[in-house]
């Protein structure tokens, strides 16, 4: 249980960082974007505010969407096949994201058309980080896998290279 946390809590955190590092990937393409089109730049605080935007959103998503999602990945896939965890988890996560997105745009009010293209928008923003936190809790898992059968092996009592231990009263 505490290691199924640990792995959850770390995809967690890779999938904040990956959200909020896709905000200063979209802030530079609007600054792309605005120096292509002779525009101008903004204010000198325009990607710090970005930034904490994504980083307060980042913090109601992965309780709300990342999580749930690599559960559901988890249940979908009691073999821990990665791929098929993968896939079960963005399609998780990318139905979840279009579900809240949906929900957002009718309590404000959007047209069908808008509501629509933010859906698809919110669904595709996260399967990055729905890849990260999928990623980092497989390899948390396997990282536990590793020291606990490197443990084992310890324990066991080792004789000579290859070679079964005698018998007693052989030579």
């Amino acid at each position: 249980m505490i290691g199924k946390l640990a792995r959850h809590l770390a995809g967690a955190a890779a999938a904040w960082l990956v959200f909020v590092g896709q905000a200063a990937v979209v802030y530079l393409g609007l600054i792309g974007y605005a120096l292509v089109a002779n525009e101008g730049l903004g204010g000198p605080l325009g990607g710090l505010i970005l930034m904490l935007i994504a980083a307060a959103v980042g913090v109601v998503l992965v309780p709300l969407l990342f999580v749930p999602a690599g559960l559901i990945g988890d249940a979908a896939t009691k073999d821990g096949r990665f791929r098929t965890k993968l896939l079960i988890t963005c399609a998780g996560a990318a139905g979840l994201a279009a579900v809240y997105m949906a929900v957002v745009a009718v309590a404000t009010g959007e047209p069908v058309a808008a509501a629509l293209w933010s859906c698809l928008v919110a669904a595709v923003a996260v399967l990055a980080p729905t890849v990260a936190h999928v990623a980092v809790a497989a390899g948390v898992l396997k990282l536990g896998q590793i020291r606990r059968r490197r443990n084992l092996f310890e324990q066991v009592p080792h004789h000579g290279a290859g070679h079964p231990p005698a018998r007693s009263g052989q030579a």
